[in-house]
């Protein structure tokens, strides 16, 4: 029997609402790249890329008492940060290492897509492939998470038009489910079965057998994991998995927030601002954004970082057997038609 009061108490420190974030500069963590942009420049000009390199070889110098502070504020505060003023004016190749080393410092980049990128490029990719996976679509994203413990976007060109991000602390919303209402909180504690997308390897299910809880709890940590679109794919696809009326006030409930000033953070990434988040206390989403010609496209550098030390989840959580990410397929692109509408 499900008890929302037995639940174990969430630290404040990893709760929070957008106006005690505000303005932006309240979350910016600053860090020194004196010591390692010229040696990432330095690799990058004998030929080397970031997916190749490993931590010991390129020291951190002044960057590590700000990527420690970074850590610490994911891991046991507020889960997201701003780091400002990444060197953006290096060559593209030195300008990934510096990223990539900073992601070595949390952890372990994780393969995003079929495609095995470890270093993803969130690009809009639209006209030549009209059934892309979000990231590389320009439509809005909804309240959602990626499947690793931190996540990490480096704006290298922002949008014409739009592209603003939102970011809520799930703990915040859980709290305010455990005490107004349970009914849901049950829901999403119960979990749903997910369409793998199209991104299972071929011996996997197309849709999990088992139910991803949007909270879980585990050693006292209550967590969380959501992707309303894949969770109503699965349900449009396999008539077996229905949907009520609790199901779908949940997901509203949750979408909602992303349009509630006091819960949402919103604001714009600049070039050479990076964001930082916990994939599992923090939700987060985008408005559409449009191009232009003339202008080059909007383009972040995007990693998912297995941490060090990993957080602890239940198993279920986990969309893909034996796997952080989503497992490498040569050949195949993160591209599925369907007629779930997905943002």
């Amino acid at each position: 029997m499900f008890d929302a009061t037995s639940l174990p108490p969430i630290p404040t420190a990893t709760k929070w609402r957008a106006p005690e974030l505000t303005p932006i500069e309240n979350i910016h963590i600053n860090v020194d790249f004196s010591d390692l942009a010229p040696a990432a420049e330095e690799l990058a000009a004998a030929g080397r890329s970031a997916e190749t390199i490993e931590a010991h070889e390129i020291q951190l110098g002044a960057a590590e008492a700000g990527l420690s502070a970074l850590s610490d504020t994911l891991r046991n505060g507020r889960g997201i940060a701003v780091v400002p003023n990444f060197p953006v004016g290096l060559p593209h190749d030195a300008i990934e290492l510096v990223f990539w080393r900073c992601g070595l410092f949390l952890g372990t980049p994780v393969s995003q897509s079929v495609m095995g990128d470890r270093l993803g490029h969130v690009i809009d990719v639209t006209k030549t492939d009209p059934h892309a996976r979000a990231y590389r679509r320009n439509e809005k994203l909804t309240p959602h998470t990626d499947p690793a413990d931190y996540l990490a976007f480096l704006c290298i060109q922002p949008a014409a038009v739009g592209g603003e991000s939102l970011f809520m602390s799930a703990l915040e919303v859980h709290d305010m489910l455990r005490a107004d209402h349970p009914d849901l909180l049950e829901r999403l504690y119960r979990g749903y079965r997910w369409s793998r997308f199209g991104e299972q390897a071929d011996n996997e299910d197309p849709i999990t057998p088992h139910r991803i809880p949007v909270f879980s709890e585990r050693d006292g940590l209550i967590s969380t994991r959501v992707v309303r679109q894949y969770v109503e794919i699965a349900a449009d696809e396999d008539p077996s998995i229905t949907l009520d009326d609790l199901d779908i006030a949940a997901f509203d409930y949750i979408d909602d927030v992303a349009m509630n000033p006091e819960l949402a953070l919103r604001f714009t990434l600049t070039r050479g601002q990076a964001i930082f988040a916990n994939n599992y206390t923090i939700w987060h989403a985008r408005t559409g954004f449009e191009d232009a010609e003339g202008v080059p496209p909007r383009h972040l550098l995007r990693l998912w970082i297995d941490g060090d030390p990993r957080r602890p989840v239940v198993d279920d959580i986990q969309i893909y057997p034996g796997t952080v990410g989503i497992g490498p397929q040569p050949g195949r692109t993160p591209s599925y038609e369907t007629d779930v509408e997905v943002i």
